[in-house]
């Protein structure tokens, strides 16, 4: 599902600028209990400590029952309870995944196992308060969901949530949950004849951000939040989950507000999931028929994939069950190929019928009978592909072996323009105008602007990057000091800038957590941020940007699928290359997740009509989804 976000190369552009911490900022101290956190909840008393920003911090508390032996591949169990006093000082760990980046790791560790099974534990901030003042508060509480593809990442890399809690006054919470083929598979033998139908769903990532939510529900106000006002918002990956939990049935009542930055909105049917690819009903290459082949012939059961193919056939399904329930997990991702960032491709989001419709994510919000419709912001990048591109051969070239830099400026922010328009059409505005025309009239949209990197010779990182995916994530926590610098771009002259942005942003987020609606944000001091309507004369589109370069504001916004391909069909600049526009009408409306619907014989009639006479296939780079 995820492929388009494994294809950076491992190179100059993510050891120079994808950094998480800044070279300047120190490597955290050891934490020591503050007996002022000192919290009872109904499963026992625990004591967290100090941190930045007058906050209290409770770090990996488990929300439920490790989902390790019998309970792999299992709905989420309630947690034990304990005795005495627990300090709460450390982060869970990760789920299990192919280390890399995204865990800070060394690049000598990328693709390497990390992370743990037994990881399902949240992390709470919250302003200090002595414990006798706990329960006269009732704060809202914003429920982060952390990106990575639903492959790879951890909450732990979000300690800037602090930042929030302190300045703003709400309670933050984040939480780990299972990933890639550990958090969403579909094999029919795993099931038993006294599961529920979760249990049989697939859906197990998800069913552990519902079991967080309840847990928050249950006992967040003993920490000095508010269960009747939650806003679930996440990134990436964590803005699809964020849809998820949207369509999911069992989550509702649990939040009150959503929050959706830089969202995909891919899901998969059962058949793709648990197919074989070849199947009438192709499975996806990673599908459960597919990796249990692998798992088997790499136990020396199956010669071939042949011979696996007719075991699985004779095998009874108790003895499959528990071979798959007894494989290491080094064994389970043995038959996983990593991008560069240790992610993988793999069926993540199923639509079962029972934790998630039985239908595409965009289906079910064309229904308001189908989706749990609270207040709801969705927003992207401006410049959300470049950071995909930055390192494409076909984009750019290794100077030294190590410094890219663009082939051809003029494709590059050609086609980047072009991706990017699609993600925000199919993942923002897409979804955003189901729901209005369904009846749902309290969602915003918004697009992020801010593209006030330094100059680096050579590299350009204002044109290379820009506006880039993960770069908004930093001004939302209110992150001044760089903790969350992902691309070194951060510097004392654009300090101001960054302070502006970052003002709006985290202003309206935690307005709109408060009172469900973003408004003129906290002060009243911003622009009044309009509704999301489907009439396009109306400026329906909140930018966040610096003064500079236009300020916080409300802009008309005509974008669709319709209007993309208009666009591409008539862009006076291929004019003369008829190849180009061929090759760009392939890559975002067959090839993409964002965009890749239509069957290949509209690329077909697309390409002659625009003068394109060549091969179709040739038009299909190997470096792209």
């Amino acid at each position: 599902m995820f492929y388009i976000l494994t294809v950076i190369a491992v190179t100059a552009v993510t050891a120079i600028l994808f950094s998480r911490r800044s070279r300047n900022t120190p490597l955290p101290a050891q934490k020591t209990t503050d007996p002022a956190s000192l919290r009872h909840t109904a499963l026992g008393t625990v004591v967290g400590s100090t941190d930045k920003h007058n906050t209290h911090a409770w770090l990996g508390l488990p929300y439920a029952q490790p989902p390790t032996g019998a309970l792999r591949w299992k709905a989420p169990r309630p947690p034990q309870p304990w005795h005495g006093v627990r300090a709460a000082l450390a982060s869970g760990q990760p789920s299990v995944q192919l280390g890399g980046i995204t865990l800070e790791l060394p690049p000598e560790q990328w693709g390497k196992l990390a992370g743990s099974e037994d990881c399902l534990t949240l992390n709470i901030y919250a302003p200090q308060m002595p414990p006798e003042d706990v329960q006269a508060s009732s704060l809202p509480v914003m429920f982060w969901i952390h990106g990575g593809a639903n492959t790879a990442g951890t909450s732990a890399t979000y300690t800037t949530l602090r930042n929030l809690a302190g300045q703003d006054s709400v309670i933050m919470v984040s939480a780990n949950y299972r990933l890639g083929i550990l958090g969403w598979f579909g094999l029919e033998e795993l099931e038993q004849d006294d599961d529920t139908a979760a249990d049989r769903s697939g859906n197990f990532g998800t069913l552990d951000l519902i079991a967080a939510l309840q847990w928050v529900r249950q006992h967040i106000a003993s920490f000095g939040g508010d269960p009747e006002n939650v806003t679930v918002f996440g990134e990436s990956a964590g803005g699809l989950n964020t849809y998820t939990l949207l369509a999911s049935p069992l989550a509702k009542g649990l939040f009150h507000r959503a929050i959706l930055q830089s969202p995909l909105m891919a899901s998969y049917t059962m058949a793709q999931a648990r197919n074989y690819a070849d199947n009438p009903q192709p499975g996806h290459a990673v599908s459960s028929r597919e990796l249990l082949c692998h798992w088997l012939q790499r136990d020396g059961r199956a010669a071939d994939r042949s011979a696996a193919q007719a075991l699985i056939a004779s095998m009874p399904p108790a003895d499959i069950a528990s071979f798959v329930r007894g494989l290491t997990p080094e064994a389970l991702l043995a038959p996983i190929t990593p991008g560069a960032l240790s992610f993988y491709d793999a069926p993540c989001v199923l639509q079962d019928g029972h934790v998630l419709p039985a239908m595409p994510l965009l289906q079910v919000f064309a229904d308001r009978s189908l989706y749990n419709a609270v207040p709801v912001i969705i927003g992207t990048n401006r410049d959300e592909y470049r950071l995909f591109m930055s390192n494409n051969p076909a984009y750019v070239r290794m100077l030294f072996g190590s410094i890219p830099l663009m082939r051809d400026r003029s494709r590059y922010l050609r086609h980047a323009a072009y991706m990017s328009s699609l993600w925000q059409v199919s993942s923002a505005l897409e979804p955003a105008s189901a729901m209005v025309a369904s009846g749902h009239h309290d969602v915003w949209v918004y697009r992020f602007d801010w593209d006030e990197q330094p100059a680096v010779p050579l590299i350009q990182p204002r044109l290379l990057l820009g506006a880039a995916h993960v770069l908004d994530v930093a001004f939302v926590f209110r992150d001044l000091d760089g903790e969350f610098d992902p691309f070194r771009s951060f510097t004392v002259a654009n300090l101001p800038g960054r302070k502006e942005v970052s003002g709006a942003m985290a202003g309206y987020w935690t307005h709109f957590a408060r009172h469900g609606q973003p408004g003129c944000g906290p002060a009243l001091s911003l622009p009044e941020w309009m509704r999301w309507s489907t009439e396009v004369s109306q400026a329906r589109l909140m930018v966040f940007d610096t003064s500079a370069d236009g300020g916080t504001r409300m802009v008309t916004h005509d974008a669709s699928m319709a209007k993309l391909k208009t666009t591409l069909a008539q862009d006076p600049a291929l004019q003369h290359d008829p190849r180009e526009r061929a090759e760009l009408y392939g890559r975002m409306f067959l090839w993409s997740i964002f965009g890749g619907q239509e069957a290949p014989h509209a690329l077909t009639a697309f390409a002659q009509t625009h003068g394109y006479a060549g091969s179709i296939d040739d038009l299909r780079p190997s470096y792209w989804p």
